[in-house]
């Protein structure tokens, strides 16, 4: 299986790039969106705990087929009032790397300048609810930075550095982002 886990702030164009990619690529790629889990099953609906939410996605990486790609629309850190915390757990995302399956794992850190991911979210502020300040989003993209390290840390201490990828892909210009996408996934 080749994990591929999305990542980075809101408002940075994971969304538009995942859309895209499963345009051009969806007959070949699983897509996994675990913040679309947690809203509905905690924060909407209020049916399910958050361990319940990620042994859902963890069993939904388990029941997949070992030939399969997942591309996973990720935040490395989410904000919580009390700090940043991983998306899943760390014991978790060990549990996911332990599984044997896995064959590749690319860590994508879909970046942007501070200033255009405000731009962003003040277009679609209507629909998401977000925060503008620039302190806030500098804070955001540095709890992102460091989040996406420990991941790097913990998949390869499992699986092997020659089986982790970690990318960085600036996403200022749609079309340059679209194409390292491109090359980079398949």
């Amino acid at each position: 299986m080749k994990l591929i886990f999305f990542g980075g702030v809101q408002g940075v164009g994971k969304t538009t790039l995942l859309s895209w990619l499963k345009n051009q690529h969806g007959e070949q790629i699983k897509f996994l969106n675990p913040g679309e889990l947690f809203r509905r099953y905690f924060y909407n609906e209020r049916i399910k705990t958050i361990e319940e939410i990620e042994e859902l996605i963890v069993a939904e990486l388990e029941e997949s087929p070992a030939d399969s790609i997942i591309a996973m629309h990720w935040h490395y850190a989410v904000r919580r009032p009390s700090g940043y915390i991983p998306q899943i757990s760390f014991p978790r995302l060990r549990k996911i790397a332990e599984g044997r399956k896995i064959d590749q794992v690319i860590l994508f850190l879909v970046e942007a300048p501070a200033d255009i991911i405000r731009e962003r979210r003040l277009l679609d502020q209507k629909v998401k609810k977000r925060e503008f300040s620039k302190s806030v989003i500098d804070g955001e993209i540095e709890a992102e930075e460091e989040f996406w390290n420990t991941h790097k840390v913990l998949f390869s201490s499992i699986l092997g550095n020659d089986k982790v990828i970690s990318l960085r892909l600036v996403n200022i210009d749609l079309y340059t982002a679209k194409i390292q996408l491109f090359d980079s996934v398949l």
